[in-house]
């Protein structure tokens, strides 16, 4: 990380932080949409954990029409102030995006995936982009899977992306899942796709499932959930429904040692299948502890008590074998309120936090017309028990019809040492945006965070990059305000008072490299080739 945001947003950080009582919950709206923003993902750069990415799917006005286009936000110290919004290109102008997933190396190099096609003319595919600094700034995307990878089975969807970060000759793989689209009908199967070139080629897509572990003719989106561990494994949980291999529908747990060369395999659940309510986003995450390569947790949505549920399988082996399903949300059985959207993570000590959609405080059982709340739990005994749940949501959020459209299927939770970093998507603005919560796990207290610019700035600067001139124009509510400029070592070289709208500095004698225009708790990149 750069010199420069050290001093300047650590300063703001001690300055503006400080801890609620819980019946002071704070959520940031990080989206501000007018439209429609969902389906976050939220990553955490290991080598500096006060900068994380935040990126999701906006519906932005693009050739005419409105499309779906991934944007991205990142913060430089902890979540308290954030970047200006970017929004990621499309390769075509018939294109639209969808289904983003990030992941940090070992480095602080970051990965970010997304779906970018045009269902009509079957075009397009998963695209992977880079950033090294901290999501400000990406590189020109590589195609990592193209519609036609599997003829006929568009094997694009849900494309979920990890990266080894282990100490092993398997460090710095980057892996991504997918399957086909959700309206391609059975029989179909599950893919994934490896690079080992910092996701500049990659390897034609194969089947995860395999030998007695096969997928079935009856599912029709068979994702793997896939998660690296500390010893250089690659692994995946997947359904299944066939029954030469078992007479119930079940979930396998899929292994490599070898990028993806060979696999093992192993049974995380067998059971009967329990009726769930398709309007409910039952996905499910696998998540490997980070210290301990033996330990991980398969997180999902299970109906078999009459409503939807949060349960947890845990492995103490490398998922060799599996326990029994333990129940997370603590409201009582039987009440007809239903959960979804689990996530789950592990923080460096070994603690694991899942989060969830929960519907217990709605006046009405089932999905339509009950509101709801976010909740996590925690467990210090790799999911054998988990401590009493607590509300993420500042409020309960009112059922909008939207809740049932596709684009809002998941939320997601990032969790370093006590504090629980989460994202996700609800509608208590009038429209569906992205909401941010920081909470100290252990005390089950939230931070406040200042409140956040929307997508359209107040000041931008132009051109990028630029030769002689770096023009700056500002809205009124900004005049009188400081702006600053710093070089690459985090020292100050120029800055004024904001006077006028629109104003200029020269940059002929600056030295080529990275520079940083300051505005408060904002900053902007600017490049002098």
């Amino acid at each position: 990380m750069n010199k420069i945001f050290y001093p300047l947003f650590l300063a703001v950080a001690c300055c503006m932080w400080f801890k609620n009582s819980r019946a002071q919950l704070v959520n940031t709206n990080i989206s501000n949409a007018v439209t429609f923003d969902g389906e976050p993902y939220l990553a955490i750069n290991p080598v500096n954990p006060q900068n994380m990415v935040a990126a999701w799917m906006g519906e932005k006005y693009s050739a005419g029409s409105f499309k779906i286009a991934i944007t991205v936000r990142s913060s430089f110290d902890g979540g308290n102030t954030w970047s200006s919004a970017i929004t990621l290109p499309h390769f075509s102008t018939t294109f639209g995006s969808a289904d983003v997933s990030m992941a940090f190396d070992k480095t602080g190099l970051l990965y970010l995936c997304y779906i970018d096609f045009n269902q009509a003319l079957g075009t397009g595919g998963d695209y992977v982009t880079r950033s090294t600094d901290g999501g400000l700034t990406w590189d020109t995307a590589t195609e990592a899977i193209s519609v036609n990878s599997a003829p006929g089975k568009l094997p694009i969807d849900r494309p979920w992306m990890v990266v080894d970060c282990s100490n092993t000759a398997n460090a710095g793989t980057v892996y991504i899942t997918s399957k086909p689209a959700y309206w391609v009908a059975p029989p179909n199967r599950n893919y994934y796709t490896l690079s080992i070139d910092s996701g500049h080629t990659w390897s034609p897509i194969a089947n995860v499932d395999g030998g007695n572990y096969l997928v079935g003719n009856i599912i029709q989106q068979p994702m793997a959930a896939p998660s690296t561990t500390l010893n250089g494994n690659f692994c995946a949980v997947y359904p299944s429904y066939l029954s030469s291999q078992n007479i119930e529908p079940a979930y396998y747990f899929a292994t490599s040692k070898n990028k993806g060369q060979t696999f093992s395999y192993s049974t995380v659940v067998v059971a009967p299948a329990a009726p769930v309510d398709t309007n409910l986003k039952s996905g499910y995450r696998l998540t490997a502890n980070m210290v301990d390569s033996n330990q991980l947790v398969f997180a999902t949505v299970d109906s078999s008590l009459g409503e939807s549920d949060i349960y947890a399988y845990h492995s103490n082996d490398g998922g060799a074998t599996w326990s029994g399903k333990v129940k997370v949300n603590d409201d009582a059985a039987g009440t007809g309120k239903d959960h979804d959207m689990v996530w789950a993570a592990y923080n460096e000590q070994g603690v694991l936090a899942l989060t969830w959609r929960d519907r217990r405080n709605a006046d009405t059982s089932g999905f339509w017309s009950a509101g709801y709340d976010f909740y996590y739990a925690l467990s210090t005994d790799n999911g054998q028990t988990f401590s009493p749940n607590q509300k993420l949501s500042s409020q309960f959020i009112a059922f909008d019809s939207v809740d049932a459209d596709k684009g809002n299927d998941f939320m997601t939770c990032v969790y370093h040492n006590d504090t629980l970093y989460t994202v996700w998507g609800d509608t208590r603005s009038g429209s569906m945006n992205i909401y941010f919560s920081k909470t100290i796990a252990s005390s089950d207290s939230a931070l406040s965070i200042t409140l956040l610019q929307g997508d359209e700035p107040q000041w931008h600067v132009f051109p990028n990059p630029v030769v002689s001139v770096l023009n700056v124009e500002a809205s009124s509510v900004m005049l009188g305000k400081e702006i600053s400029v710093y070089d690459a070592t985090g020292k100050k070289i120029t800055g004024m008072q904001i006077q006028n709208s629109h104003f200029e500095f020269a940059t002929v004698n600056w030295a080529p490299g990275n520079y940083f225009v300051k505005v408060e708790n904002e900053i902007k990149k600017v490049v002098k080739p």
